[in-house]
């Protein structure tokens, strides 16, 4: 895993005003504030240390829009809540973690999402993708089933602070956009979006890693 190749494409990927920052999830689970080490105290050594990273990006990245350390704890949906004004989305994987982050007068919501590059089993494969999907992805060389999940977790990431709707595998399509990117499709309408809406996704396929990532205005 390169963290320079992570970092230059997310610098050459990210819109204008968005933010980053990355840490390392296998790290120890330091750098929290009072009010986070209290939200986590009854997790998994394995939450903890994922936490904690996500929490350490997300500082670095705010810092970075002028945002001093403030607590980000996690909703009952396990979303991040946020810094007043601010936005963002925290991905993991096993050995990178990659904080987003963007001032509310830019963007209403966003969602990023990092996977490791990596087979999927058919049975996940099957379950993450629909029939029209998968038809698309035996039409490619590069593409894998883990390429359309990564794009749907951005999505949903998007999505849900808007909607407040959970939202499953089977609700979004994932398809080219006839430019050498992708869009999502949504099957059914979450309010205040109708069905057939479209949002387009940022997407990198790196060496160990896919991202993607979603920004609705």
């Amino acid at each position: 895993m390169s963290v320079e190749e992570v970092e230059t494409t997310l610098a050459k990927l990210l819109p204008e005003g968005v933010s980053f920052a990355l840490s390392d999830p296998r790290a120890e689970a330091d750098g929290l504030l009072p009010e986070e080490v209290a939200h986590i105290a009854r997790a998994v050594p394995k939450r903890k240390r994922e936490f904690a990273a996500g929490r350490r990006a997300a500082r670095v990245a705010l810092a970075k829009l002028g945002q001093g350390p403030h607590p980000i704890l996690a909703a009952p949906s396990r979303a991040p809540v946020w810094p007043e004004g601010f936005i963002g989305s925290i991905s993991h994987c096993d050995d990178i973690c990659i904080a987003i982050c963007a001032h509310l007068t830019r963007f209403t919501s966003l969602g990023c999402d990092v996977e490791e590059l990596a087979p999927m089993s058919d049975a996940v494969a099957e379950a993450v993708t629909t029939p029209r999907e998968r038809d698309w992805l035996k039409t490619q060389d590069a593409l894998q089933p883990v390429h359309v999940f990564s794009a749907k977790e951005a999505l949903y990431k998007a999505l849900f602070p808007v909607t407040g709707r959970m939202t499953g595998f089977a609700d979004v399509t994932i398809l080219p956009d006839g430019a050498g990117g992708v869009f999502g499709e949504l099957v059914s309408s979450q309010p205040p979006f109708a069905a057939g809406q479209r949002f387009t996704l940022l997407s990198a396929s790196l060496q160990a890693h896919v991202l993607h990532m979603c920004f609705i205005s």
